[in-house]
């Protein structure tokens, strides 16, 4: 009963594909269920606002493999406060941003699906492109412009991975495109209609340890650079379908650029560590403070292969 781990490719050469903050145009193994554990944390107002998720990945082929992951976090309200709509003096509505409560909610699932479509190998390099899709159910009210398939908003979305391998260099480009649903609350008339956003990443993954292979219990240490930005149409809010005016640059049209450096750790071939921290290089985001920091953790579960007598 030999393990699935070479078979199935997952091989350390291509330990360097595993980016922390975007994924590669390369499937899960054929057979095998990934566990990944995601979590994010900054300070907003001196309270420390988190993120957690929980993915699960699941190869069911050389080139078609499917996930699905739960979030939480206390980013959200669970229902807009009764103060949430202001009047002025002349009994013109408008809204300004404010900091939900502290306390953690639940907030979307997401199922997703990545098909390679294009490979091209060679020894010690190749290139790859992949397509990937997603759905999210989210219940709680995003009251931000800039729009996300990880816990924010309920809808869809999907893009292109492109991938090369260059000996112990990784380099993948991924655009993609959100197309979120609007969110209506139950309780009052406040709806929310929210914009298109288009996502680009463009990641480099390098290996600095081990400097030769020797076998597979060998521990890796890869770094990361990778430059991760977005682009989002305005937020639209209406009261009782009446228009409500916005003045806070989180409810308007955006765009930003972020550096995301990040070492990662791999221990016995399959058990992952990532940590990383995202700096702004051309405006922000608005849904979070800086500096952001991250802490993901992965497993493979690896489905044993029987040997005939």
């Amino acid at each position: 009963m030999p393990d699935l781990r070479s078979s199935q490719g997952v091989v350390p050469r291509r330990f360097t594909e595993l980016y922390p903050n975007s994924e590669p145009a390369s499937i899960t193994p054929k057979n095998a269920l990934g566990i990944r554990l995601m979590n994010e944390a900054y300070i907003n107002n001196n309270q420390v606002k988190s993120w957690h998720g929980a993915m699960f990945m699941y190869g069911v082929s050389s080139k078609l493999m499917f996930s699905a992951m739960a979030t939480t976090s206390n980013h959200h309200y669970k229902t807009l406060p009764s103060n949430y709509i202001q009047k002025d003096e002349n009994q013109n509505e408008y809204v300004i941003q404010t900091t939900s409560k502290n306390n953690y909610l639940f907030e979307s699932i997401n199922l997703g699906f990545r098909y390679r479509f294009l490979n091209f190998d060679q020894d010690h390099r190749h290139f790859r492109m992949a397509a990937y899709g997603n759905g999210v159910y989210a219940r709680l009210p995003h009251d931000e412009a800039e729009v996300s398939l990880m816990g924010d908003n309920k809808g869809v979305g999907g893009g292109l991975i492109s991938t090369v391998l260059l000996n112990k260099l990784a380099i993948s480009l991924t655009t993609g495109v959100v197309k979120p649903f609007s969110y209506k609350e139950k309780i009052s008339n406040i709806g929310f209609n929210y914009g298109n956003a288009y996502n680009y990443s463009l990641s480099f993954g390098y290996l600095v340890y081990p400097f030769k292979y020797k076998n597979y219990d060998q521990p890796n240490i890869n770094l990361y650079a990778e430059f991760m930005g977005k682009s989002y149409d305005a937020l639209k809010i209406e009261n009782g379908g009446k228009a409500v005016a916005t003045f806070d640059n989180a409810y308007k049209k955006g765009n930003y650029l972020e550096l995301r450096p990040a070492v990662q750790f791999i221990i016995k071939s399959n058990l992952r560590v990532d940590l990383s921290t995202a700096i702004p290089l051309v405006g922000k985001s608005y849904v979070r403070k800086y500096p952001l920091y991250q802490l993901n953790i992965q497993y493979y579960l690896f489905r044993k292969a029987k040997v005939s007598n």
